[in-house]
């Protein structure tokens, strides 16, 4: 007989990225260049660090991380190249601001939901298709921009960002409640990768999609996505939603 399946088998763990060689030599001359200038920042104990206008940075470096004692504010904004940013961002944990705005990333690592302390989140005009779930993490949160993506929904953390001021969505492919006529998960995103973020380890591979529709920060019908691990858990959702937001569905 087949041996019991293990039940780790449902969850998907985090991994290690892999390091990150530059791929040629202007490359590398600017990836040298931007791990010195780091370095040297993080012995000053500098609280804001701008790597913005870099038109061959891939990545960011995970030297990053050496500035976790000091970072308040990190630009690495307008890099036409960036497409990826280390789980080490995730070390940042003094970081108030941070601005990702207007380069190639396709998703955010899991890690920035060990970024407590932080306020505003800019990430807009890339090509993310999703919001890691543990942006829930960011109770301290007031200001999202999020515009100009691929974003179809809303992680269900958003709802309990009590902080939650301003909320920048536009020009999104966001589901409307008439596109809710076929079976969700044909519409909705998986679920994105999980990072190694304090709480959140694991994560069920099967899920149960629910979608709902609020208004957040004066955005009308904003998609909301929720996955949950069983039908229990749906229930409760469902229920919850109906008595602390006055959403049915």
């Amino acid at each position: 007989p087949a041996p019991p399946r293990d039940p780790s088998d449902r969850v998907s763990r985090s991994h290690t990225m892999a390091p990150y060689s530059p791929k040629d030599p202007e490359e590398e001359q600017a990836w040298e260049t931007l791990r010195e200038s780091i370095r040297e920042a993080a012995a000053r104990g500098d609280t804001t660090f701008n790597i913005s206008q870099n038109p061959v940075i891939v990545q960011l470096p995970e030297d990053i991380k050496m500035m976790k004692k000091s970072l308040k504010t990190l630009h690495a904004d307008n890099n036409y190249a960036l497409a990826k940013l280390p789980p080490s961002l995730g070390e940042l944990t003094s970081l108030t601001w941070l601005n990702v705005s207007y380069n190639q990333l396709t998703s955010l690592p899991g890690e920035i939901g060990r970024l407590t302390h932080l306020q505003r989140l800019h990430c807009n005009n890339n090509l993310l298709t999703a919001l890691p779930l543990e942006i829930w993490n960011l109770k301290q949160l007031e200001e999202l921009q999020a515009d100009t993506n691929k974003l179809k929904a809303i992680p269900t953390g958003v709802l309990e960002m009590s902080k939650l001021t301003k909320l920048y969505i536009n020009n999104n492919p966001l589901i409307k409640p008439e596109d809710v006529t076929q079976n969700l998960e044909d519409i909705v995103p998986k679920p994105p990768p999980v990072g190694d973020c304090s709480l959140t380890r694991l994560r069920f591979t099967e899920c149960f999609v629910h979608l709902s529709f609020h208004k957040l920060c004066d955005n009308p019908d904003v998609p909301v996505v929720h996955y949950l691990a069983d039908v229990k858990s749906l229930d409760l959702m469902k229920t919850t939603l109906l008595e602390k937001y006055g959403v049915s569905s």
